[in-house]
C-alpha cells in the first residue's frame, strides 16, 4: 500500500539517539499538510509515543486538514495513538498492536528528609498526581471523540495499560477497521520484533511491559552487547525503508547518519570493514569480534591505569601540601625567634650606649663627663 507520509519514532523529536530511529515533530506534519492542503492523504503511523503536547498538536493539525486517513502499523502507543483520533479514518494493519495508558512523569528522590521536608514532598506529589489526573481525562476525551464512549470508560481502559490486538482496537472503537494488506502486515511483524529487541524501551518511553515476541538472535555475544548498548543499537529502519520518492533525501540522510555513527564506533574499537547493509542490518566476523574484545580490554586497562595514576597524583599532592604546611610553620617559628633576638639585641644596644656620667668640678658645678674622660682622670692618678 502506498503511504503519503510516515509518522515514526519518538513523537516530538527529529531523531532519537537511544533507538537510532528518526522521530516526527508537529512542525514536520504541519509542513507536509500545508504542501497537501487540498489533497486527501494516507499517513502510516508506527511509534511507541513521545511528548503529549506534540501528539495533541499533531492531532489538531490533522483535524484541521480534514482529509487524513491514518493506518496503524506495528506497535503504536501513547501520544502516537492520540494524534490519530481526529483523522477522517483510522485503520490498523493486521498483526499490529495499540496501547492507550495513563500519562506519567519521572519522580526524583528526596534524599535525607525530616518530617517538614516529607510533608512538602507529599504535597508536591499530590499536586503532580492531580495534574496527571487532569491530563488523563483530557487524553480520554480524544478517545471519546473517536469511539463515542464516556471519559470514564476510556479512563478505565487506560488504567489497564493493556496492549490491544488489531481486533480489540476495532472492538473498542478507536480504529475503524483492520487493513487487509500483506505488505503492511509483514511490516507490522518486523516492527514488533525491532521494538522487542530494544532492552529498556519500556523505561525509555514510559510504557508498560511489552508483549512477548520471538526476539531475533543477537549478532554480538551478550558480554560485548552489554558494553556496546549505550553506543549503538541495531540500526534497522523497517518503516523508513519503504518511504516513497519524495522522502528519499530524508531516508538517505538517515542511512548516512547510521553509517557515520557506526564508522565512529569502528574507529573507537579498532574494527575494520564493519558495513551497514541496505536492509539496515550488520554482521560481525569472528576476527571482528576478537578485535572488539581486544579493543575493549585495552580501553579497560587504560582506564584502570589512569585511575591508578590519578591516585598517585592525589597522594603526591597531599604530601606536597603537608610539606608546604610544615615549611610555613617552620618559617613562622623562625620569624618569631628572629623577632625575639632582634628585641634582645636592641635592648642590649640601648644599655651599652648609655656611656655618660656626671661629676662635680673644682668650682662645685656639675658637668657631664664621658666614660673616656673618667678613665683618663683615673689613669693620671696611677
Amino acid at each position: 500500500m502506498k503511504y503519503d507520509f510516515y509518522i515514526t519514532g519518538t513523537i516530538g523529536e527529529n531523531f532519537d539517539w537511544w533507538t537510532g530511529q528518526p522521530g516526527t515533530t508537529s512542525a514536520q506534519v504541519k509542513n507536509f499538510l500545508k504542501e497537501n492542503k487540498d489533497n486527501e492523504v494516507t499517513i502510516a503511523v508506527s511509534s511507541p509515543g513521545g511528548y503529549i503536547d506534540e501528539g495533541i498538536t499533531i492531532a489538531e493539525l490533522i483535524a484541521a486538514h480534514g482529509k487524513c486517513n491514518m493506518v496503524i502499523i506495528g506497535m503504536t502507543a501513547s501520544s502516537a495513538t492520540i494524534l490519530c483520533m481526529k483523522a477522517k479514518s483510522v485503520k490498523i494493519a493486521r498483526g499490529s498492536l495499540m496501547l492507550i495508558h495513563n500519562s506519567s512523569q519521572y519522580i526524583y528522590g528526596n534524599g535525607f528528609s525530616n518530617k517538614k521536608k516529607i510533608d512538602s514532598y507529599i504535597a508536591a506529589l499530590q499536586k503532580t498526581r492531580s495534574e496527571l489526573d487532569t491530563i488523563d481525562k483530557a487524553l480520554a476525551d480524544f478517545y471519546s471523540f473517536r469511539n463515542g464512549k464516556s471519559i470514564e470508560d476510556n479512563c478505565a481502559m487506560m488504567d489497564q495499560e493493556k496492549w490491544m490486538t488489531a481486533q480489540e482496537a476495532v472492538d473498542f472503537g478507536i480504529v475503524d477497521a483492520i487493513l487487509e494488506d500483506d505488505d503492511s502486515s509483514t511490516q507490522a511483524k518486523a516492527i514488533n520484533n525491532v521494538y522487542a529487541g530494544y532492552n529498556g524501551i519500556e523505561e525509555h518511553f514510559g510504557l508498560p511491559t511489552l508483549p512477548a515476541f520471538d526476539k531475533p538472535e543477537p549478532k554480538v555475544p551478550k558480554g560485548i552487547m552489554a558494553k556496546l548498548k549505550n553506543i549503538f543499537n541495531d540500526f534497522r529502519g523497517v518503516v523508513e525503508e519503504s518511504q516513497e520518492e519524495e522522502h528519499t533525501v530524508s531516508t538517505n540522510n538517515h542511512k548516512n547518519m547510521k553509517k557515520l555513527v557506526l564508522n565512529l564506533v569502528c574507529a573507537l574499537l579498532a574494527v575494520e570493514n564493519f558495513v551497514v547493509g541496505e536492509d539496515g542490518k550488520t554482521t560481525l566476523t569472528e576476527d571482528q569480534l576478537n578485535s572488539i574484545e581486544g579493543a575493549l580490554k585495552e580501553k579497560d586497562d587504560m582506564i584502570a591505569s589512569l585511575q591508578d595514576e590519578k591516585k598517585t597524583l592525589v597522594t603526591e599532592k597531599e604530601n606536597l601540601e603537608t610539606a608546604k604546611k610544615a615549611a610555613e610553620d617552620a618559617k613562622a617559628d623562625a620569624e618569631g625567634e628572629l623577632a625575639k633576638l632582634q628585641k634582645e639585641f636592641d635592648d642590649f644596644k640601648a644599655e651599652a650606649g648609655d656611656d655618660t656620667k656626671s661629676k662635680v668640678n673644682e668650682e662645685g658645678n656639675t658637668s657631664i663627663m664621658t666614660a673616656k674622660e673618667m678613665y683618663n682622670d683615673i689613669k693620671g692618678l696611677l
